[in-house]
């Protein structure tokens, strides 16, 4: 497998596990207007700031790695041309 393969295919698994937290958090907040009373909203309100923690984390190591594979391909082309 060459690292272009290696990178898509870590880039699809990261893209799958940016699911879990969104799923959570779309649960979270179909529970808290499902039931509609002060506790049930506040506790959809607190788990869903806390999936929404999870997802710009887990988005912010994608586009980190994404940024070097940028730079990794962008020092191939410069060497190729030199």
């Amino acid at each position: 497998m060459g690292k272009r393969d290696a990178f898509l295919r870590d880039l699809e698994s990261k893209l799958h596990d940016l699911c879990q937290p969104l799923t959570t958090l779309q649960c979270r907040l179909e529970l808290g207007q499902m039931y509609g009373d002060e506790v049930s909203l506040m506790e959809a309100i607190e788990g869903g700031l806390m999936e929404t923690a999870r997802l710009f984390d887990g988005i912010g190591k994608l586009r980190e790695r994404l940024l070097r594979e940028m730079d990794r391909i962008g020092d191939g082309a410069e060497e190729k041309e030199g």
